[in-house]
């Protein structure tokens, strides 16, 4: 087998940046498919109201089995999206032509970039992805359509035509909030001579751009130069003028596109994956919820008032804590067992603090009935005392097996990403494999509180 460029720079006994982009695809597959493999334990009629969540997953598996990274263009109308694309293609592949929005509906076609003896083969699928202008008619439809495709997308493209707006700008700003790597092509660079990519970098009006885009994510391109007027001179001695049409110019774009794309076009396939595929496992999480809202209602209630009234009738304080400390263990296990939902370390301090209190709230309530008991039974009324600690102690438990109960559920729905092989886990991985000057680790910090969070 012919070594690849990768394998052929990397030290003797490390892994190559290529190898590991495609551990990485290889782990995301493992970690969809166990998520598809947690739903079909699930009960039928659950399955049954999960096929949505199913197709998602599905067509990550197969885009994560064809390696395909994707790639969408975005703008306003008349910014030459389509002249863009169709450039990168050498060919007209997405319609063109004189009137406003030629693009009504999203379309996407696979790309293959010729390549040279020099260049090496790409480790992955192209496809490109043009959409119809962000200021169309419908726009508010068409914001929406947008986020899709953004949040879908693994890179995204911002053409603009010369300096942008500050329309653009505000587009280019809702755009970010999809947590996707963004190049900005500026369209039409031939009409502005003068124009230089530290110059917009430098016009940047927000911060947080500032934060992911670099001066060398602002690429100057030509789709359709302006055709030039030549002179030209026939033999017999005549002179005349012609317009003459100039090939285009977007050759930063497809060197930065191509360079993108063996560097860290596997991080960028994966970590987007990953992270559909936690969404997804989280809406199953909480469609699980609902489906068992009734029954763990009644779990919770039966538990509860089964500790309660055991504490209650119990004279002695450690039994007491002992029944509290299994209940709460037991509710657990059954709401557990009743979610099917995978389990991991992920937010289990919060949960282990709700038994503490619960615990802690029975032990100060058992000393403090000690020593009432102790006082009121010189007046005589020790029996009295005794209930009356016996319905508070039971009224405390209670309470408390309440609260464990609902931390569980929250416990069992945030956490289910989390597992050894689960997509919030995985993309973590990535997030930690990350170098500069790589596009994705400007993002970095910011993924990593999205993933938090979820």
């Amino acid at each position: 087998m012919v070594p690849t460029h990768s394998s052929l720079t990397s030290a003797p006994g490390t892994q190559s940046p290529g190898h590991k982009q495609g551990d990485h695809i290889q782990r995301a597959r493992v970690s969809i498919k166990q998520v598809l493999k947690q739903v079909e334990s699930l009960p039928l009629p659950l399955q049954a109201e999960l096929q949505t969540e199913l197709g998602i997953l599905s067509g990550l598996d197969l885009k994560l089995n064809q390696r395909l990274l994707q790639i969408a263009a975005f703008g306003f109308v008349s910014r030459g999206k389509s002249a863009v694309l169709n450039a990168l293609f050498a060919e007209p592949i997405f319609p063109v032509g004189p009137l406003n929005g030629e693009t009504q509906w999203p379309r996407s076609v696979r790309w293959s970039p010729g390549v040279t003896d020099q260049e090496i083969k790409l480790p992955l699928q192209i496809e490109l992805i043009d959409t119809p202008g962000l200021d169309e008619i419908e726009g508010q439809g068409r914001a929406q359509m947008a986020q899709e495709i953004a949040h879908t997308a693994d890179l995204i493209l911002f053409i603009v035509a010369g300096p942008p707006t500050s329309l653009e700008w505000e587009a280019l700003k809702d755009l970010r909030q999809a947590g996707r790597p963004l190049l900005v092509v500026v369209n039409k660079a031939d009409l502005y001579p003068e124009l230089d990519a530290a110059k917009i970098y430098d016009r940047l009006p927000d911060q947080a751009l500032r934060k992911i885009l670099a001066p060398q994510d602002i690429l100057l391109t030509s789709a359709a130069p302006t055709p030039v007027e030549v002179r030209v001179e026939w033999p017999d001695g005549r002179t005349t003028t012609d317009w003459e049409s100039l090939p285009a110019n977007i050759n930063s774009l497809k060197t930065t596109l191509l360079n993108l794309i063996h560097q860290e076009g596997g991080f960028l396939v994966a970590l987007n994956t990953l992270l559909q595929a936690q969404r997804v496992e989280r809406e199953i999480a909480n469609q699980v919820q609902r489906y068992h809202s009734q029954a763990s209602k009644t779990c919770i209630w039966q538990y509860a008032r089964l500790k309660a009234a055991l504490i209650a009738v119990c004279p002695l304080g450690f039994i007491d804590i002992g029944v509290n400390i299994f209940a709460d263990l037991l509710l657990i296990g059954t709401l557990v067992k009743l979610y099917q939902l995978p389990t991991h370390r992920h937010q289990v301090n919060q949960l282990w603090g709700k038994m503490l209190i619960s615990l802690l709230g029975l032990v100060l309530v058992e000393v403090s009935g000690y020593l009432f008991f102790d006082i009121t039974d010189v007046l005589a009324v020790g029996l009295f005392s005794w209930m009356s600690t016996g319905i508070l102690q039971g009224c405390v438990g209670l309470y408390g097996s309440i609260q464990v109960g609902k931390q569980t559920q929250t416990y069992l729905v945030t956490g289910c990403t989390w597992g050894p092989l689960g997509p919030s886990t995985m993309a973590r991985n990535i997030l930690d494999d990350l170098k500069s000057p790589m596009i994705l680790y400007r993002l970095r910090q910011e993924l990593f509180e999205k993933l938090n969070k979820l």
